[in-house]
C-alpha cells in the first residue's frame, strides 16, 4: 500500500490579504525575502496568483457566504472539514467551537482522517497551566485543538518540546524562557515541526498568535513575528522533503491593524511541495479539505 502524501500544514490565525498600506499592513514592510520571492510579490491584495509544479498560491474567499466579520470557529471547522461551518451556525460564529460546532468536528475532519494512515499531530508545545486549565475545565479549545482531541491525537507539553518534538507558537519560546526553559528560532522549530511530520500523514502548527497581535494592533509585534514566519517557512522548504507544505488562514486582522476587528478580507494559501497542484483550483475555504483529501487518495 502506498502511503498517502504528508501535509505539514501551517495554520496562521487570522491573516488576511490587505492593501499594500505601510501605516496599518505589517506584510507592506516586514522583511519577507522567502515569502516575496516564492509568490513574485509580497503577501498583499493585487499580488497574483502563482502556479508552477510545486508551488500554488491563490487568495481564498473566507467569508462562507455570508453577511458580517468571518470568526475562528466556523472557519477553522470550514477548513478542517469542507463543511460550511457558517450554514451550520446560521452565521459566522466564534471564537470558540459550541456544542454543534465541536460535534461537527467530532463527526469526522482531517486529523481522523490522517490518524486512519499513518498518523497526525498538532506541534504546539503548551504550558503547564493550559493543562492545570483542562484539568480544571476552565480551558476552552479553539477549533484546530478540538479536532485534535477529537481524534486522539495528544497534546503536547514542554517535555516534548524540550526534546525537539513541539513547537512554540511564537518560534521563539519567550514565555517558555520565564519558565526556565530553552529558547529556540526558526530554524530549530522548522527543523522540530519536520521531526514530527516524518511518517505522518498531517502535521499541524496553530499559529494563533497572528490574530491576537492583530487584535492587539501591535505593529512591532506582528512585523517581528512575520519576519520569524518567514524564516521559519523559508526553512521548512529547503527541507521539506517529499512532504507538502500548506500555509493557510481562516479570516482577515493582522493585515489591517487600523481595528481590532477581523476583516472580510480573502485569506492567502500557499501551498509548495510534491502535492502543491492538489490546490492548483482553490477559491475558499471549502476547498481546503477536499484538495488535501485528494493528496491522500
Amino acid at each position: 500500500m502506498v502511503e498517502p502524501t504528508s501535509v505539514v500544514f501551517v495554520f496562521l490565525d487570522g491573516v488576511g490579504l490587505g492593501p499594500p498600506d505601510p501605516v496599518v499592513n505589517p506584510f507592506t514592510t516586514a522583511a519577507t525575502g522567502f515569502i516575496t520571492d516564492a509568490l513574485g510579490g509580497r503577501l498583499v491584495q493585487g499580488t497574483p496568483p502563482r502556479t508552477s509544479h510545486n508551488l500554488v498560491y491563490r487568495s481564498l474567499d473566507a467569508t462562507l457566504g455570508h453577511e458580517g466579520l468571518p470568526q475562528s470557529a466556523t472557519g477553522q471547522t470550514a477548513i478542517l472539514t469542507g463543511t460550511n461551518a457558517a450554514d451550520l451556525m446560521n452565521g459566522h460564529y466564534g471564537p470558540w467551537p459550541g456544542p454543534t460546532l465541536r460535534a461537527e468536528l467530532a463527526r469526522g475532519n482531517l486529523f481522523h482522517e490522517a490518524q486512519a494512515a499513518t498518523g497526525a499531530a498538532l506541534a504546539n508545545a503548551y504550558p503547564p497551566r493550559y493543562f492545570e486549565h483542562a484539568r480544571g475545565r476552565r480551558l476552552r479549545l479553539n477549533a484546530m485543538a478540538a479536532a485534535a482531541v477529537a481524534a486522539d491525537v495528544p497534546q503536547r507539553d514542554l517535555a516534548y518540546y524540550e526534546r525537539g518534538e513541539a513547537v512554540a507558537v511564537d518560534l521563539k519560546g519567550t514565555y517558555f524562557q520565564s519558565l526556565g526553559h530553552r529558547g529556540t528560532d526558526p530554524a530549530d522549530s522548522a527543523a522540530s515541526l519536520l521531526k514530527l511530520a516524518k511518517g505522518t500523514t498531517f502535521t499541524v502548527l496553530d499559529v494563533w498568535l497572528t490574530d491576537t497581535l492583530g487584535h492587539a494592533r501591535d505593529l512591532a509585534g506582528a512585523m517581528e513575528l512575520i519576519e520569524r514566519l518567514d524564516a521559519f517557512l523559508a526553512a521548512l522548504a529547503t527541507d521539506l522533503g517529499d512532504a507538502t507544505l500548506l500555509l493557510t488562514s481562516d479570516h482577515g486582522n493582522i493585515e489591517d491593524l487600523g481595528t481590532k476587528t477581523h476583516t472580510r478580507n480573502p485569506v492567502p494559501l500557499l501551498a509548495l511541495g510534491k502535492g502543491a497542484l492538489a490546490f492548483k483550483d482553490c477559491d475558499s475555504l471549502l476547498d481546503v479539505a477536499p484538495a488535501v483529501r485528494r493528496l491522500w487518495r
